[in-house]
């Protein structure tokens, strides 16, 4: 895990890597990123059709490493750890639409425990795809001191009500459908840990006999 501060933060916070920021002394904030690969040409959940089936699915922070072919991806369980508080979750779905385009197809984040936001949920649209935006939550109070988080480790969950196939909006023609993913972001925050030996600055102890 590594933590950056105000003046390095030029670029996303990476979720693979545990990577957060200090904004506000004594709290470190973090964007969790994860996915639910639905690609059929890719490690991915998806049936021999290609499609998504209805259901529960966990979401990975998927490794940085692209390559597929010669060794098991490194994807790891997408989860939030004790004693954090959710402020912000999102959801987008790129690369997917309703199998029967009736656009009332949701996809739903499941609940993150005590004072969490309320559990966004993305709808198809008329069209079966889904809003490029996307959907987030209300942004709930950060730091208001009354915010309590579960005291255990808990997974990142999305659940469909309906088959999701892989599709691009608008076509690509012959080109594969890809990528095709549900997407979900978490933000949250920790306390910061206590001060250790870099935050001080401690004296050099002196032997007898080295003073001037």
């Amino acid at each position: 895990m590594s933590v950056i501060f105000p003046g390095n933060y030029v670029a996303h916070l990476n979720a693979y890597r545990d990577q957060g920021v200090v904004a506000i002394p004594g709290v470190e904030f973090y964007r969790l990123v994860g996915a639910v690969l639905v690609n059929p040409d890719n490690d991915s959940i998806s049936e021999t059709d290609g499609s998504l089936a209805i259901g529960t699915y966990e979401c990975k922070v998927l490794s940085p490493d692209l390559r597929q072919d010669d060794k098991p991806r490194m994807d790891r369980p997408m989860t939030i750890p004790a004693n954090a508080v959710v402020y912000r979750t999102a959801i987008s779905a790129p690369g997917l639409q309703e199998a029967t385009v009736a656009g009332t197809a949701t996809i739903t984040l499941e609940s993150l425990g005590i004072n969490a936001p309320t559990s966004a949920t993305l709808t198809a649209e008329a069209n079966g795809f889904f809003p490029a935006d996307g959907v987030s939550s209300a942004l709930n109070s950060i730091v208001d001191g009354t915010a309590v988080s579960t005291s255990f480790e808990t997974d990142v969950d999305v659940t469909t009500d309906a088959i999701l196939i892989p599709a691009l909006n608008p076509s690509a023609g012959a080109c594969r459908n890809s990528p095709s993913a549900i997407l979900v972001e978490v933000c949250y925050y920790v306390p910061a840990p206590a001060p250790d030996i870099d935050d001080v600055s401690i004296p050099y102890a002196v032997e007898a006999g080295q003073g001037y």
